[in-house]
């Protein structure tokens, strides 16, 4: 009877126990193995951004160009004008050697509004979920979402901490460019982004987002197999070039 009786008592504890960790640590548990069963086939969502090793600019002959009221300078001369095409506030840059250039440009807090209209937030809700000012720039918002990892979710985290985190982690998986290679951080006198992969790895595609108050730059670098790689060098040239002038007056 004894041993019945021990055994019930333990039994007790054990639900009492298991019941204290469910209401303390079970959303945060499930949210925790959700995200890792979710995202272990998205290795780059792992990734964080870190500092360019190479700042370093190119020196080569350059062609200056100018769309959507920013300039800057291309580091190659092969330009094949006749393929050029704009359209909206895109503008593709074809060159003999099979590379494309992309170059497009968005307005301020334009990523921020998109997430706050398909989630339904007003800018306080954006707030409390994703952190005091991640709803002031497009910049704010994208650290944060791009210093998130699977790892930081863990069962001893706060509840709150979770479901932000894991929306983040989401956010990070739909919206972020492949970045097999990496994530780095790129800052210039009038922006600051991130530039994803590292063209050391001769990725097919190099994106670099930049973010200012006056809105923000999407550039983007499509390789074409079996011509000579675009370098890092070649990249900071363009980044680094790109400034802000005045609009033509509409007659």
């Amino acid at each position: 009877m004894s041993t019945l009786k021990g055994i019930l008592i333990w039994a007790g504890f054990v639900v009492v126990a298991g019941g204290i960790y469910v209401w303390l640590f079970g959303v945060q548990t499930a949210t925790a193995l959700i995200v890792r069963y979710k995202f272990r086939g998205f290795p780059d969502v792992a990734e964080t951004p870190a500092p360019l090793s190479d700042l370093s600019i190119s020196t080569e002959r350059h062609k200056v160009v100018s769309y959507f009221g920013y300039e800057f300078e291309l580091p190659w001369d092969n330009v094949d004008e006749a393929k050029d095409k704009t359209f909206g506030t895109v503008h593709v840059t074809y060159f003999r050697s099979g590379d494309v250039f992309w170059f497009s440009t968005f307005p301020p807090r334009d990523f921020v509004k998109e997430v706050m209209k398909t989630e339904k937030l007003t800018p306080k809700d954006f707030d409390e979920l994703y952190g005091h000012g991640a709803a002031e720039s497009d910049y704010t918002f994208h650290e944060k979402m791009l210093e998130i990892t699977p790892s930081e979710i863990t069962p001893f985290i706060s509840r709150t901490k979770a479901v932000s985190s894991a929306e983040l982690l989401l956010e990070k998986a739909i919206s972020m460019p492949k970045a097999d290679s990496g994530i780095f951080s790129v800052e210039t006198r009038e922006f600051r982004g991130f530039q994803f992969e590292n063209p050391q790895t001769r990725p097919s595609r190099i994106t670099v987002e930049l973010f200012s108050a006056d809105g923000g730059i999407d550039v983007m670098f499509l390789q074409k197999a079996g011509v000579p790689e675009i370098s890092q060098r070649e990249v900071n040239r363009i980044i680094q070039s790109i400034h802000k002038i005045p609009l033509p007056k509409s007659s």
